[in-house]
């Protein structure tokens, strides 16, 4: 029972860190996958969409574009490999098991995903200037209250 118990934590943490992962892959307006305006939208496309509103509600400037360019650069990184696993995830007939092994590797992935992000994220916020802090503070903000995706418009 307490095996049991485990891996139900497990996956439960599992999920939790691949709905994080996806909302710092899409952290711009909108309520994430399958909700809202660009519900249909091809995921490269709002990735696109929502960095390039998020860079203007920053007014990134030319010192700030290569801070800027790295952290988007690792946000359409990290939507392409949340599509591409997603798309791994949902083929074939595995057994039981082999979908317990590729979500603990999707879980890895993700999490290593995450630190370049945060990486790239914290470079970018120590250049921004007080006012672009705060509307960054917001944007993520609202991670906690759209169910762990980023969203909403400062101001």
């Amino acid at each position: 029972m307490k095996k049991a118990n485990t891996i139900i934590a497990g996956v439960i943490a599992g999920v939790a860190l691949v709905v994080t992962a996806a909302s710092y892959a899409q952290p711009f307006n909108g309520m994430g996958p399958g909700h809202g305006p660009m519900a249909g939208m091809d995921p490269s496309v709002r990735v696109e969409s929502r960095l390039s509103d998020l860079k203007t509600q920053l007014k990134i400037t030319a010192t700030q574009e290569a801070a800027w360019q790295a952290y988007a650069g690792q946000a359409k990184q990290q939507a392409a490999g949340m599509q591409a696993l997603r798309a791994q995830m949902n083929q074939g007939t595995a057994t039981a098991p082999e979908r317990m092994a590729q979500r603990t590797a999707a879980m890895q992935q993700r999490s290593s995903a995450m630190a370049a992000i945060d990486g790239a994220f914290n470079t970018l916020y120590a250049i921004l200037t007080p006012e672009q802090k705060s509307i960054a503070d917001q944007s993520f903000r609202m991670m906690g209250q759209r169910g762990m995706h980023f969203g909403g418009r400062a101001g």
